[in-house]
């Protein structure tokens, strides 16, 4: 099983992705052509920029990607990043003055686990919530919600909040994830 989990990373490497996760976003992506769709898009918690690598290959030549970490990230063509906390006073701006409603919102992000499971699970549902609430204030009438949650306690009560919010609602799991891994994404299409 390890074997298989080293070719998604090993692949990175060789493909020049910064990291494996690029392939996660590139099979949900096949599937869906969220990224060919979209004129804006926000990706949450981009670094390292695996997903703003696959952004920036897919978008089409106008669509403008804003990418946000409160960590650093190595400056990727066409997206423009910038290094601010999402619960900052700074972001609340950036979001309220867009030019343009954003198509497509992403979100890799995942809290630093501290191995109380309960603890990591209410913080990431956290997470899951703010990305939610961002997307009902700013997502496009015929935008769409991609974000990383996990198969827990959590993920029914959230999957019920998407189908309230979305008039469809799937649930991912991309081969590139590790099959150990609870972690799944939760695509939401169309507001309501």
């Amino acid at each position: 099983m390890k074997d298989i989990q080293d070719t998604w990373a090993k692949k990175a490497k060789n493909e020049g992705y910064r990291s494996r996760a690029s392939y996660k976003l590139i099979q949900i992506n096949q599937t869906h052509n969220l990224i060919e769709q979209a004129d804006l898009i926000i990706e949450l918690g981009s670094a390292p920029g695996g997903w703003s690598q696959v952004i920036s290959n897919k978008k089409k030549t106008h669509t403008k990607c804003l990418a946000i970490d409160i960590l650093s990230m190595e400056k990727i063509n066409s997206i423009d990043f910038y290094k601010i906390d999402l619960y900052s006073d700074e972001f609340a701006e950036l979001s309220e003055n867009l030019t343009k409603k954003p198509d497509l919102i992403l979100s890799d992000m995942s809290v630093n686990l501290s191995g109380i499971k309960l603890v990591d699970d209410e913080a990431n549902l956290e997470l899951n919530l703010f990305c939610l609430n961002l997307s009902k204030k700013i997502l496009n009438k015929n935008g769409a919600l991609l974000i990383k949650t996990f198969s827990n306690q959590n993920l029914k009560k959230l999957k019920k909040l998407f189908e309230e919010n979305f008039k469809k609602v799937v649930v991912e799991k991309p081969p590139a994830s590790k099959t150990s891994s609870a972690e799944v994404y939760l695509l939401g299409l169309v507001p309501k």
